[in-house]
């Protein structure tokens, strides 16, 4: 969809950079911009910064940049056209109507609706007599009716195409079902079949409220090669990666701490039971992406992952993937018996068997991430042998190297020292020492990163960097130079020779024929246009070539012209190495080669 430009420029302008990105991190002045730490990578020391003549961003750390079209799109993980819709929506305009009657736009809210639809079916489902056996299963798992309406649980039943033919009665096209992962079409047949049969059914909803997937608890007893749970792939709407089950419901919750779980059935129980601020990560893969969601609702998580080895093993990854996000945590482990005498392991069971005032009193005594990752250690390691205490020590200090807190590593040394028996001082030598490595080791890995960025290697915007090193810097700095100076784009002189210019680089070419298409007509450049024709990271690259022009003062015509000029001759430096011999000049080596010989 081809959006107005008048409208592009009246949904920056009511939507300053500032108060979009205020919502996602606190802002610090610094002098006449705005910094603050990355939300798109972690950092201790704040790169992420913020212009506001004209307004835009970027990020010295990672290179993130543009402006707040780019920015939205970035963090809600939306297209061009839904970021713009995004913004329009809080400034309260309306988005001008599409001419173009075979545009092929996803339609998000399509699919939307096509979700809660399924939703509706399944959990209609529930209270048919196919569907008896979907209820006794979640209501022997303790769940009540107001709680399964709550989370709008449902039945997918053994049918081959029940929810299929549902669906395309209600006008939605094969291809739509297959993408939203509802239904496959069949190599055989040809004919649409369900993907989820057999299966309670978990509505995921994204935090405004919208059904974007689903996940499948099979409820007849599970055979070799079954899957207990069947989940949604990737969608127009869906990516589990950036998606936390239950935060729509436990976001409004009134404790200011989040229980974060492994699985939908712990969550579910635990807000059966009043624990209303649980969600879960949809399994033990957590992301920095659902980290950073988190943290836009919440400073504090309470970690309640199953204490089993595998659950031990996330638990460790999550403290590393939240404390990274800048989240306080604890953890929380979980012990006792059910009734049989068996060992429980799962928010779940837990709940079910000692109820909120046992889930309670394990809340009030979670130790924090270190001190919890501390007796981790030391249920790992023998203290009565030197090797086992030696280890432990070993451990515990690159632990306590990772804490920002000088204090804490004060406590923690102390703790160390009590538990070895070995002096603090020689502990907190110990800890000195991998501070300075740990600090050497960054600097040489940022290093590498940088000597490799200036050879253009690992550069996945600018793949052809890395192999026309000398020309990809030229047009690097007239790119940069037009972002700044975008008035020689129609400018009569430079406009014929930035025409003609001969870039190498894929990317570069790219840009400078869109920017030259922009202002075709001697309409004014628009930055913020670049956004229908590239992605954020795009755009953050083309914010590194403008600050890089921008620090080096000088961009006038004459430096514009002089590196189209130099950009020329290295071209035909290389057509003439390429150039084939003439036939003269074939016969005349040949006779200076007879004469010497």
């Amino acid at each position: 969809m081809r959006i107005p430009e008048s409208f592009i420029q009246e949904v920056v302008l009511r939507n300053p950079l500032e108060e979009i990105v205020a919502q996602y991190a606190p802002l610090k002045r610094a002098g006449s911009n705005l910094v603050c730490c990355c939300p798109f990578h972690h950092e201790k020391t704040p790169s992420f910064t913020l212009y506001s003549s004209p307004s835009h961003y970027y990020c010295y750390g990672c290179g993130a940049g543009g402006d707040v079209i780019t920015f939205v799109r970035q963090m809600e993980n939306l297209d061009y056209v839904a970021a713009v819709e995004f913004l329009a929506n809080r400034a309260g305009l309306s988005m001008p109507v599409s001419s173009d009657p075979l545009e092929n736009r996803v339609n998000k809210k399509r699919f939307y609706e096509m979700n809660a639809e399924a939703a509706r079916f399944w959990h209609k489902n529930l209270f048919t007599e196919a569907g008896r056996v979907g209820l006794d299963y979640l209501t022997g798992r303790g769940l009540s009716l107001p709680i399964i309406k709550h989370f709008g649980l449902g039945y997918a039943t053994d049918s081959w195409d029940g929810l299929c033919r549902h669906l395309t009665a209600k006008g939605y096209r094969p291809e739509e079902i297959k993408e939203a992962f509802l239904g496959g079409v069949s190599s055989k047949s040809g004919k649409l079949f369900d993907y989820f049969r057999g299966r309670a059914m978990f509505p995921v909803f994204d935090v405004s409220g919208n059904v974007v997937a689903f996940s499948g608890r099979q409820v007849a007893p599970l055979k070799e090669g079954d899957r207990k749970y069947f989940n949604t792939n990737d969608t127009p709407v869906f990516k589990k990666s950036r998606t936390v089950f239950a935060l729509n419901f436990a976001k409004n919750c009134p404790e200011k701490e989040l229980i974060l779980c492994e699985g939908n059935m712990d969550v579910v129980s635990l807000h059966a039971h009043g624990v209303t601020g649980a969600v879960a990560s949809l399994g033990t893969s957590l992301t920095a992406d659902q980290c950073r969601l988190l943290s836009r609702y919440t400073e504090r998580i309470l970690l309640c992952y199953d204490a089993d080895a595998a659950g031990v093993a996330a638990t460790k990854k999550a403290i590393r993937l939240l404390r990274e996000a800048g989240l306080k945590v604890r953890v929380m482990t979980l012990s006792g018996q059910d009734e049989k005498g068996n060992s429980i392991k799962d928010p779940d069971d837990f709940i079910r068997r000692f109820g909120k005032g046992g889930f309670d009193k394990f809340r009030r005594e979670a130790p924090g991430a270190i001190e919890y990752l501390f007796r981790e250690i030391l249920s790992r390691h023998e203290l009565d042998s030197m090797d086992g205490k030696s280890a432990f020590i070993r451990e515990c200090v690159e632990l306590v190297t990772q804490s920002a807190s000088s204090v804490e590593k004060e406590l923690y040394v102390g703790k160390i020292s009590e538990v070895t028996g070995i002096p603090a001082e020689i502990i907190r030598l110990q800890v000195t020492r991998a501070d300075g490595k740990a600090v050497k080791k960054e600097q040489r890995l940022r290093l590498e990163k940088d000597l490799g960025k200036a050879k253009g290697l690992g550069n996945r915007i600018n793949p052809d960097k890395a192999k026309y090193l000398s020309s990809a810097a030229k047009e690097e700095h007239i790119l940069g130079i037009l972002l700044l100076r975008s008035e020689y784009l129609t400018d009569r002189t430079m406009r014929p020779q930035l025409e003609s210019a001969p870039f190498r680089c894929e990317f570069c070419r790219r840009v400078l024929e869109k920017m030259l298409f922009l202002t075709g007509d001697e309409e004014p450049f628009s930055f913020p246009a670049l956004n229908e024709s590239f992605t954020p990271e795009e755009m953050g690259e083309l914010e590194g070539m403008k600050k890089k022009r921008e620090e080096l003062g000088n961009n006038s015509t004459d430096i514009l012209t002089e590196l189209l000029r130099r950009l020329g001759e290295e071209q035909k430096k290389d057509e003439l190495k390429n150039e084939p011999l003439s036939s003269a000049w074939l016969e005349k080596l040949k006779a200076e080669k007879a004469r010497k010989d």
